[in-house]
């Protein structure tokens, strides 16, 4: 049952030491490509960067314990970005403070984290087939519009 929600019980055992130059120079690479850009996009949210450089290594390595797979590479979604600002700075009002835009964005990471565990939970995963290619097609142009009109929203933060 334990093995089930933290699968790196099962792969770490069988872990061959000869794996690791390898994993080290591919974990380099990662953290070389993902931080600057969860850096990037945390400042495309209205956070300070530093927020997502924690987000994005901690998030690695809860995905290294938790993941379901060794092999897969995840990092921070560029689509993120303007959905948390379009919440987190309305809310966190003209002001522009940093400290109250990292707990309101960090609030609606945890909300976002309890639903997908309770949808996982329901096996609701077949939801996201229903979508047509229209629908997700005018989801990437409301991203798209929305990067555009509140790209100056990030500035406003600083």
């Amino acid at each position: 049952m334990l093995r089930e929600w933290v699968p790196a019980l099962d792969w770490v055992p069988r872990y061959e030491r000869r794996w690791l130059p390898r994993d080290v120079v591919a974990g380099l690479a990662l953290v070389t490509l993902l931080v600057p850009q969860g850096m990037a996009y945390a400042q495309l949210a209205g956070l300070p960067p530093i927020t997502g450089l924690y987000t994005t290594v901690l998030c690695l390595l809860g995905y290294a314990v938790f993941g379901p797979s060794r092999v897969l590479v995840l990092g921070p979604d560029s689509s993120l970005g303007p959905m948390i600002a379009a919440v987190v700075l309305p809310i966190a009002g003209a002001d522009g403070d940093p400290a109250r835009a990292v707990a309101l964005a960090s609030m609606l990471g945890l909300l976002v984290g309890v639903t997908m565990v309770a949808a996982g939970a329901l096996r609701l995963g077949f939801v996201a087939d229903l979508l047509s290619r229209p629908t997700q097609i005018g989801y990437m142009n409301g991203l798209a519009l929305t990067i555009l009109v509140t790209g100056t929203g990030a500035r406003r933060m600083k």
